[in-house]
């Protein structure tokens, strides 16, 4: 069956390049963008573990290379390479959302590269980078969808320090099994305001050669539904997904993720939700992926050239581990967003941040709360 269907993933996607016609005489275009967020961040927090830097000046950046060409029958190829901005010599937590190499070999400084093909078929998104499937559902999610000062899941745990709990990734993690794992992933057109969106990649390696190493996640399959209409002055969106992905170790169970999630706006207010699972899996018996439900909530408004917004996301280990049963994280996030001219805004953020231990009698080193502040200029190019 995982044959078969990537027999017609590879087959589909070269009949279709076969099968193009010539390209518009003007040729293709190669265009810059991408953006620069200069923050500085203040923190005060509990736990004596892993204790960041009271005071933090970061920053965010991605460079985008972006190409795209137009066939004479109106299909649209285009192509986009993000250069990182991060290149800091650190071997633990990478700064700013960056996965940053500093000299060392285990980063990458592209974070994603990769083609989309699209014309009234829908698209075909080819390359390293997330699937179709993610991107759709992480619209879906409360707090990516309402946040308007920092992203609370690249950025909280750079702020606070998590000892002793054992969650997702990040507080608001997405449906994500490949990472930016070079994938092939296909979006329909809308059909009344309804979309699917399938994807897969053969691992989470960004850079496959074709050899699989034992215990790397594998055949990762994704698929989501979106609907999008409008009741009076109401629009909405609403959907899931769901991911799996084949973990290579002999004995281990395949590993799941889904998410639903959906948003409402009327006027200049919008509120949004969603809700999402880890799947537990085993190996031997033993617990190996934790099993993690998230619940997020948000709000966010428009009036004039500012915008308001307070999330809520917390994290709770489900699993029959009972070293990390009950393990909590929760974030709320106040920010407001103020445009300062074209392509410029600044922004401010406000955190309280609270992470447990499961177990009633873990001790002040495996718990922490705190708040932090984080006020930053950010051009879009």
């Amino acid at each position: 069956m995982n044959n078969t269907f990537k027999l017609a993933a590879v087959s589909s996607a070269a009949l279709m390049l076969a099968a193009a016609p010539a390209m518009a005489q003007e040729g293709p275009t190669l265009k810059l963008g991408g953006y620069y967020d200069q923050k500085i961040s203040i923190q005060d927090q509990d736990s004596s573990a892993l204790v960041q830097s009271d005071v933090d000046v970061r920053n965010d950046v991605e460079i985008y290379f972006l190409g795209g060409a137009t066939l004479d029958n109106g299909i649209k190829i285009s192509t986009r390479v993000e250069l990182e901005g991060g290149t800091n010599d650190v071997t633990t937590t990478s700064d700013a959302g960056n996965r940053v190499n500093g000299g060392q070999a285990t980063y990458d400084q592209i974070d994603e590269a990769f083609m989309t093909i699209s014309g009234s078929f829908g698209s075909v998104k080819l390359g390293m980078s997330d699937t179709a499937a993610k991107s759709m559902t992480t619209g879906l999610q409360g707090t990516w969808a309402s946040n308007v000062g920092e992203n609370v899941s690249f950025n909280a745990r750079k702020l606070f320090s998590t000892p002793g709990v054992s969650l997702r990734s990040t507080p608001a993690a997405q449906m994500d099994s490949n990472g930016d794992g070079e994938q092939i992933s296909y979006t329909t057109p809308s059909f009344g305001g309804f979309q699917v969106a399938v994807g897969y990649a053969q691992n989470s390696n960004e850079t496959f050669d074709g050899t699989t190493a034992a215990g790397v996640t594998g055949d990762i399959f994704d698929a989501a539904a979106r609907y999008m209409g409008k009741i009076g002055d109401a629009s909405f969106r609403v959907g899931g997904g769901y991911s799996t992905s084949n973990n290579q170790t002999v004995g281990a169970k395949d590993d799941a993720q889904w998410i639903v999630g959906g948003s409402v706006r009327v006027s200049a207010v919008q509120v949004s939700a969603s809700f999402s699972r880890q799947v537990e899996t085993k190996i031997a018996g033993a617990t190996n992926t934790r099993g993690v439900d998230t619940v997020e909530l948000g709000a966010r408004a428009w009036m004039g050239p500012n915008q308001f917004s307070i999330v809520y996301t917390r994290g709770e280990a489900d699993s029959t581990d009972t070293a990390v049963n009950g393990d909590e994280e929760t974030v709320v996030a106040l920010a407001m967003r103020r445009t300062l001219g074209k392509g410029v805004s600044w922004h401010n953020t406000l955190y309280y941040y609270d992470a447990e231990d499961g177990d009633a009698s873990a001790t002040g080193f495996t718990k922490n709360d705190g708040l932090a502040f984080t006020t930053g200029i950010r051009l879009g190019f």
